[in-house]
């Protein structure tokens, strides 16, 4: 799991009213300053369809109340059309999703009705029965008509969910207003509308439209022609989920963080000028459709963020070389200098489950031979077994399970893989098996709830200065039902802040 962020600010003037919205974002790693909506035109540029800036990332919110709504003017007849949107929300009984109305006369209409949803074309309905078109996350909707085959069809998320014959040769007249909302309410949100003069009958080409998550200059109407004409209560809030889950992808790897940029969304960027949090590390990958960086958990940059019992959060961030690299919120920090659409930031999170390590550690000696390797996964740390209570010898991985004596000291480190800028660890669990199932019935705990278990004297700590380092030892045993088995450890371990003075691994022992 991971999240992005974008970062800018922008203010402007609305009638008599100075707006300086922002807002802070959680886990999703939404950490900046927000703007309020650029709402001049966007001219084309060289890539024709694609953003300019992030200008135009926001989404209306409606509140389930009457006239609530946001329209813009239709300035040119359609013998064809697309309409391409997100939508987000909880269904009513009846509600408009959107329309076009001309002299009181509903050309086009996307509504629900009595548990149905219909599409209109000039005064001809069609019953695309209960299918739902609402989520709980934000779903892509698609209507398109043609005039001389007569079809309009509804997608959803790319699949045809609807499709009929309505008003073949027949046309839709400039002029009217294009309505989303309308006159019946609804409780959601609805995102990146835009209408288009073409009809769209290709599962490829209705997959692109997904792409299109912005105010689309090419479009015959624009979604930011209808931010600047809202009615009634609607929010204009800011958006990005759609924006980065359709332009970025993340992926967590052991060793680092990688995110991958598609240029198209882009485009206003110059890769040459990007960074991560150390200036040193740069793109790793850029070619004509993406900029690819890899930010190592203990290099570029990476930090800890956030610790979780058992979890930790890694951030870093990918910015404009030069640029700072922290957003200070305080009062005497402000200024008032307009930014137009700039990318201040792309934030990105990955947080690491550290979860059981098992190791099979030892086996008892009753026979003289013994096949096996090393199993399991270390999944952000290790287990090493070492020959003295100095852990200055450990046993090799060609070495397990070992052969051991009974009653013998087995002498544990548990450490952190990546120990460069990394939280502190306390044991919270070690429990040993005849088997590799970590709940395998027959079991005994050394370790519980970061205590030694109390039964048992011979089980010892050892101190260490070393941040992300745990170490321990214990006596020999085999279990009674398996005499002859290899002996499993399984580890679980706690995050801590180093800085937390009253933090599990600082009270260590004393709480036991």
């Amino acid at each position: 799991p991971g999240g992005f962020s974008f970062r800018k600010f922008n203010a402007m003037l609305l009638s008599t009213s100075l707006c300086f919205p922002w807002l802070i974002f959680c886990t999703s790693a939404f950490d900046n300053f927000l703007p309020f909506p650029n709402v001049a035109t966007p001219s084309s540029n060289k890539n024709g369809i694609y953003p300019e800036s992030l200008r135009d990332n926001f989404k209306l919110a409606f509140s389930d109340r009457y006239f609530e709504y946001a329209d813009a003017q239709l300035n040119q007849t359609l013998h064809s059309f697309t309409i391409s949107l997100w939508l987000r929300g909880t269904e009513n009984s009846s509600l408009i999703i959107f329309e076009y109305v001309n002299n009181a006369r509903y050309a086009i209409e996307l509504l629900r009705l009595y548990g149905s949803y219909y599409v209109e074309i000039n005064g001809r309905y069609h019953n695309c029965s209960s299918y739902s078109l609402f989520s709980s996350s934000p779903s892509h909707l698609l209507v398109t008509w043609n005039s001389g085959w007569g079809n309009v069809s509804v997608y959803k998320d790319g699949y045809q969910v609807c499709t009929a014959n309505l008003q073949q040769g027949g046309v839709i007249e400039k002029g009217g207003e294009f309505r989303i909302g309308g006159s019946y309410g609804f409780r959601g949100e609805i995102a990146y509308l835009n209408v288009y003069n073409t009809f769209t009958n290709t599962t490829e080409d209705v997959r692109s439209y997904r792409r299109r998550s912005f105010s689309d200059p090419s479009a015959i109407i624009p979604w930011n022609a209808f931010l600047l004409n809202t009615h009634g209560t609607v929010r204009i809030l800011p958006e990005y989920d759609i924006f980065k889950n359709t332009f970025t992808r993340l992926k967590c790897h052991p060793t680092g963080m990688e995110l991958i940029l598609l240029r198209v969304g882009f485009n206003f960027l110059d890769p040459r000028e990007l960074v991560l949090l150390n200036d040193a590390c740069r793109p790793t990958l850029v070619n004509s459709t993406h900029v690819i960086f890899f930010a190592n958990l203990s290099d570029c940059g990476t930090e800890v963020i956030e610790y979780r019992y058992s979890s930790v959060l890694y951030h870093n961030e990918v910015r404009l070389r030069g640029s700072p690299s922290r957003v200070v919120r305080q009062a005497d920090a402000i200024n008032r200098t307009r930014v137009e659409g700039k990318l201040r930031s792309i934030s990105f999170d990955c947080w690491y489950d550290m979860t059981t390590v098992k190791q099979p550690i030892y086996a008892p000696h009753i026979t003289s031979f013994h096949k096996g390797g090393r199993g399991g996964s270390t999944k952000g740390f290790k287990i090493t077994l070492y020959h003295d209570s100095n852990f200055s010898h450990a046993f090799t991985e060609q070495e397990y399970p070992i052969n051991v004596e009974m009653e013998k000291e087995v002498f544990v480190e548990v450490a952190l893989l990546r120990r460069e800028r990394s939280p502190d660890i306390w044991i919270s669990r070690c429990r040993a098996t005849p088997s590799a199932d970590y709940f395998d019935p027959v079991c005994y705990d050394l370790i519980e709830y970061g205590c030694p278990n109390a039964a048992d004297d011979h089980i010892q700590y050892y101190n260490t200065s070393r941040l992300g380092v745990r170490r321990f030892s214990f006596q020999t045993f085999r279990f009674n039902d398996y005499p002859s088995a290899v002996v499993f450890l399984h580890c679980q371990i706690q995050f801590c802040d180093p800085a937390d003075a009253y933090s599990r691994c600082r009270r260590g022992l004393n709480i036991c």
